[in-house]
């Protein structure tokens, strides 16, 4: 499958989808391009060094279960709560603007991944727990999904609700 970044970013591309990064607190937010073009680029460098990646999701639901744009608070407290549970080599920024916050979970061994994946979602859920309003940590979903180098993560499967 040839992937649709591929072809997408020239140097001079890529420093204008950089501009849009946002700083939230002391860590960096990328915006959704900049944001798919490091997950692209890190899910490649992982297959050629026999590393995996996956890919760290947060967004907010309604009452059905569908994913909502999240409320500016919750957006702030989430892009906050990210640098204090991942590792500095991991990648935040926008999965889909507006509405899920991806992290890049970088350079792991697939003996790690399973743990690695439950361990983060665990302190990210509880770090929020205690950020948020209980309304508002009801409604927040977190999950962990293997990165393969497609461009769709479906969202039905299972995720850990925060409260």
């Amino acid at each position: 499958m040839i992937s649709v970044f591929s072809n997408m970013f020239s140097p001079s591309r890529l420093r204008e989808a950089m501009k849009g990064m946002a700083s939230i607190s002391q860590s960096v937010m990328y915006n959704q391009e900049a944001f798919r073009y490091l997950l692209e680029s890190e899910s490649k460098r992982s297959e050629r060094s026999g590393h995996f990646c996956q890919i760290l999701l947060v967004y907010w639901t309604d009452a059905q279960g569908r994913i909502v744009p999240m409320d500016s608070h919750v957006a702030k407290t989430v892009m906050a709560a990210l640098p204090r549970s991942l590792r500095e080599t991991d990648y935040i920024g926008w999965y889909r603007d507006g509405r899920i916050v991806g992290a890049v979970l970088t350079v792991l061994v697939q003996e790690s991944m399973a743990p690695v994946a439950s361990h983060l979602q665990k302190r990210l859920a509880e770090v929020l727990q205690s950020d948020l309003s209980i309304e508002a940590s009801r409604r927040l979903q977190i999950r962990v999904h293997p990165h393969d180098g497609h461009e769709g993560i479906g969202l039905g499967e299972k995720t850990i609700a925060v409260s």
